[in-house]
């Protein structure tokens, strides 16, 4: 089995439906992805290999392979977010990011938050500039 480059989910595995043979981890995917391709890549692309990596190694530890239940989007806002979500109820967060309302978040659903967290950090950069 592939490690996970990152070191935080080397055990996670999943299987097919019909029994076939164990595929690798989805964050160990990105994490080979993202060590074959670091000499070449720039900052601002190392940050979204960074986003996307992050939101699958939480994804699937307790609900579907590719979405956040909301105790792994609370790991995740604790571990990789705490200073810009510390005063905010992860559960009306989940809420209001969850555009299907299945109480899980799929990937588009947390780009919404990652969109709303850089124009919070661009207005306060604006901010302390004047």
């Amino acid at each position: 089995m592939m490690k996970c480059l990152s070191g935080r989910c080397a055990d996670r595995r999943s299987s097919t439906l019909d029994g076939a043979q164990a595929s690798m981890d989805v964050c160990a995917s990105y994490s080979l992805v993202m060590h074959n391709m670091a000499a070449a890549q720039t900052e601002v692309e190392r940050a979204i290999v960074t986003i996307v990596t992050t939101f699958f190694e939480h994804a699937g530890e307790e609900g579907k392979k590719e979405t956040l239940t909301q105790g792994e989007f609370n790991s995740l806002v604790a571990k990789e977010l705490p200073s810009f979500l510390k005063d905010v109820s992860l559960e009306d967060k989940l809420k209001e990011l969850d555009i299907n309302q299945d109480q899980e978040l799929k990937f588009n659903e947390f780009w919404r938050l990652i969109g709303e967290l850089a124009k919070e950090t661009k207005k306060e950069i604006k901010a302390k500039k004047k």
